[in-house]
């Protein structure tokens, strides 16, 4: 048996070597060797070694707050690992003297022994700050939009100020600590724990881990959900005025329209929702010469109970303009005969003393209204003259008036020479002459 062992020894060992090389080479090909770099942030351990020191001072960290990190092993295993299988950590009591912390990174407990962490030189650097205390009121803001016919009323939070400490260079910049509740479909009030988040000075959210925000539990918000209105809103302009020789040509606001919100106790005493309307006179601008902008500052008018829905409506309020525009004269030609006399009697006859058929009557009004007013025959004019007193043969002077398209003026104090002539007597027809000889 020991001879049949022995024969061929070395050709069997050579075997047994080439069958090792030939596993190893196919577990190269089939899992070969390969690296993955992660990124995690970094944990800050044994902090109170600072507080140890003084216990007035805390950090800010500067930079190095997530670490970057190459770990190599078969591809088998490198493959099924993320950041969170290893350990990325500065230990602060190896703070150095430049206040800066080495990260160190190590494999958590499952990890094949065989998975290497490559060299890395990921360093904390942070600053060494006093600490400091302030306080700030909670800021309730909402996201969202409630059912149709809602809108968010009144909102609370409990507690309504919180404490916060942390590095003073840091919280020197904090502005607003604020809670956001989504109100998305909402249409009854509700409740909701909500942890606060603070902002800075540029609407930045204020992350740092050493800042803290000294609530034992979360902030219970309440928001109350109520029903909106829809009201007309009306300008009167009527005691707007524009100066001699220019005219109002329109007016013009916006929205003509709003939605507003109460709670129902003050829906139901409100006379404004009960008249569905907001009427407001345009305050005495007189003697206008060029096209006028205002602002109606409704958010005043609708008092405490009612709030506009609008949130820029209630900064800025409802724009309203004016336009005026600078009169114009202009001459229209009219016959005399289309001229209706007031006072007219039948015993007379009457044309004019200069003897055309026409008058020229002088207009006023923008140049749009007077061409609109030629250009547009159901826009009928029609010129009066006051032949009352002209009551004998003769000469007279009869004062033009007019009935005219809005916004077009007679021009004041315009009179027409008139020849005022008995009427001759009718001649009868041949017929009429052969009946009364019989």
């Amino acid at each position: 048996m020991k001879k049949k062992l022995t024969n061929n020894l070395g050709l069997k060992l050579g075997s047994l070597v080439l069958a090792v090389v030939i596993w190893l080479l196919i577990q190269s090909v089939a899992d070969p060797l390969t690296t993955k770099t992660l990124t995690q942030t970094v944990e800050v351990r044994n902090e109170e070694v600072l507080s140890q020191q003084d216990e007035n001072y805390t950090y800010s960290i500067v930079s190095g707050e997530t670490a970057r990190f190459t770990i190599s092993g078969r591809s088998s295993v490198i493959n099924r690992l993320s950041a969170s299988d290893f350990n990325v950590y500065a230990d602060m009591s190896k703070l150095s003297i430049v206040d800066a912390v080495p990260v160190e990174i190590t494999p958590k407990a499952y990890v094949d022994s065989n998975v290497e962490i490559l060299p890395q030189s990921n360093t904390l650097q942070i600053e060494l700050d006093e600490l400091t205390t302030i306080q700030r009121d909670v800021t309730v803001t909402t996201s969202g939009t409630p059912a149709d016919g809602y809108a968010v009323g009144s909102t609370s939070c409990e507690p309504s100020l919180v404490t916060i400490s942390g590095p003073k260079k840091i919280l020197e910049n904090a502005d607003r600590l604020v809670v956001s509740v989504n109100v998305e479909g909402r249409s009854s009030d509700f409740s909701e724990d909500v942890q606060p988040v603070l902002y800075d000075k540029n609407g930045d959210m204020i992350t740092a881990e050493t800042v803290d925000i000294e609530l034992e539990n979360p902030v219970r918000v309440n928001v109350e959900i109520w029903r909106t209105q829809t009201l007309d809103v009306i300008l009167d302009f009527s005691g707007v005025t524009a100066a001699d020789g220019y005219a109002i040509t329109g007016t013009a606001y916006s929205p003509q329209q709003i939605v507003v919100t109460a709670s129902d106790e003050d829906m139901e005493k409100s006379e404004i929702i009960s008249r569905g309307s907001v009427t407001y006179s345009i305050p005495g601008e007189e003697n206008l010469t060029e096209t006028t902008e205002g602002v109606f500052p409704i958010a005043d008018y609708l008092g405490d109970n009612l709030r506009l829905v609008d949130s820029d409506l209630r900064e800025n309020g409802i724009t309203y303009q004016i336009t005026v525009e600078e009169e114009v004269s202009a001459s229209w030609p009219v016959s005399f005969e289309n001229i209706q006399l007031i006072g007219e009697n039948s015993n007379f006859t009457y044309r004019l003393a200069s003897g055309d058929d026409t008058v020229s009557i002088t207009v006023t009004g923008t140049e749009e209204n007077l061409d609109s007013a030629r250009s547009d025959t159901s826009q009928k004019s029609q010129f009066y003259l006051d032949v009352t007193n002209c009551d004998e043969p003769g000469e007279y002077s009869a004062t033009i008036s007019a009935s005219l398209p809005e916004n077009i003026s007679l021009a004041p104090g315009q009179e027409v020479a008139i020849i005022v002539e008995e009427a001759q007597p009718q001649t009868q027809t041949g017929s009429q002459s052969e009946e009364s000889g019989q």
